[in-house]
């Protein structure tokens, strides 16, 4: 759209990336964009409470079991930081993410995409914005989603048969999005129909349950959730 300056981005990769004997291993990739308090050129600011970045910070060690073949799985963890306000869009994670296939071993079946907030809005731009981007998601997150642009082609969701599960606070203004996307997706009875989680009484700040490794829906957690899914 137009150019940004400078950016810079959290990286996480599990513990034992580099250890011998591991070389051939690759990774799920989970890509979590931030909300506009969290953007700017102060990358601490990527540590916001309830964020995915945090949980790691404090000891969590970004691993989840797949509910599905009960194996564990670590992830690697991307958090851009936009330096400007309100958000990345397709254009700017497509290269991120061609970068980071070509240089890390991630597991191209299980591409993951999250965002809260405007982190959310971006997300969606992945979605509507570019097939070809779209495609390589094998399921995303939206977690108190700020509005879509082309909220027409969220059926992308359903097309390419992405699982999608969207948490959001139903005192939050944006939950009334949140059950129309998830409607659209699921008026073309997808093979994998998408889910909603409305947390009661909950404003804008349903990532602080959405990314807590210990919260829990139908007994998964949302990594756990993630994993049942790949292309």
């Amino acid at each position: 759209d137009y150019t940004y300056p400078t950016s810079q981005a959290l990286l996480w990769l599990p513990k034992c990336y580099n250890k011998a004997g591991k070389a051939d291993k690759s990774f799920p990739l989970i890509i979590a964009l931030d909300g506009t308090g969290e953007q700017g050129t102060d990358i601490n600011a990527l540590f916001h409470t309830g964020t995915i970045a945090k949980h790691i910070a404090d000891g969590w060690d970004a691993v989840a079991v797949n509910p599905v073949n009960g194996r564990s799985y670590k992830f690697i963890v991307f958090t851009p930081q936009c330096p400007v306000q309100w958000g990345w869009s397709s254009s700017h994670i497509k290269t991120m993410l061609a970068n980071l296939e070509a240089n890390y071993r991630i597991d191209i079946s299980r591409v993951y995409i999250t965002g809260y907030s405007a982190g959310g809005w971006g997300m969606w731009s992945c979605i509507t914005d570019d097939e070809s981007l779209c495609q390589q998601f094998a399921a995303i997150g939206p977690v108190s989603s700020a509005s879509a642009d082309h909220p027409d082609k969220i059926t992308n969701v359903d097309k390419y048969g992405i699982a999608c599960w969207s948490i959001c606070g139903t005192d939050d203004s944006f939950y009334p999005n949140s059950v129309d996307y998830t409607n659209i997706i699921n008026s073309n009875k997808p093979s994998v129909p998408a889910a909603l989680t409305g947390l009661q009484g909950v404003g804008h700040s349903a990532w602080n349950q959405a990314y807590d490794p210990n919260w829990r829906v139908d007994n998964k957690n949302f990594f756990e959730w993630l994993l049942q899914y790949h292309k």
